[in-house]
């Protein structure tokens, strides 16, 4: 009898001292809030098309368009890599309320037929 009594208090006593991971944090679920809405873009990128110029260098055209209801301003990068060349290239681009605009930008460093044999193109937005 008194065995079980001294395990039962041992049991009690040592529960504490354990390395057993525990539950931690909040012991309800939190309550929800208003929904955010997700931030929209300002600008976007909506095609890309690469021709070749006269002289034959690429010439990539950039499709820029607003969505928002004010004219928006933001800077354009485009990257191009052709074999071994590498070259970035940025514009400053306004678009008007609710429009779009095609951009052009000329890398003369870069030959048309290089680029067309296995070059790439990255954009993104600078600010």
């Amino acid at each position: 009898m008194h065995r079980r009594r001294v395990l039962a208090i041992a049991v009690t006593l040592l529960s504490g001292c354990s390395n057993l991971p525990r539950a931690t944090g909040p012991r309800t679920p939190p309550t929800p809030s208003e929904p955010t809405a997700a931030p929209q873009r300002s600008l976007r990128v909506t095609d890309l098309d690469v021709e070749e110029a006269e002289d034959g260098h690429l010439r990539v055209l950039a499709t820029v368009q607003n969505p928002t209801g004010a004219q928006r301003t933001r800077t354009l990068r485009i990257r191009v890599r052709a074999g071994t060349i590498r070259t970035e290239q940025q514009q400053q681009v306004t678009v008007a309320a609710n429009t779009e605009r095609e951009v052009a930008f000329e890398f003369e460093d870069v030959a048309y037929d290089d680029f067309s044999g296995n070059g790439s193109l990255n954009t993104n937005w600078v600010d």
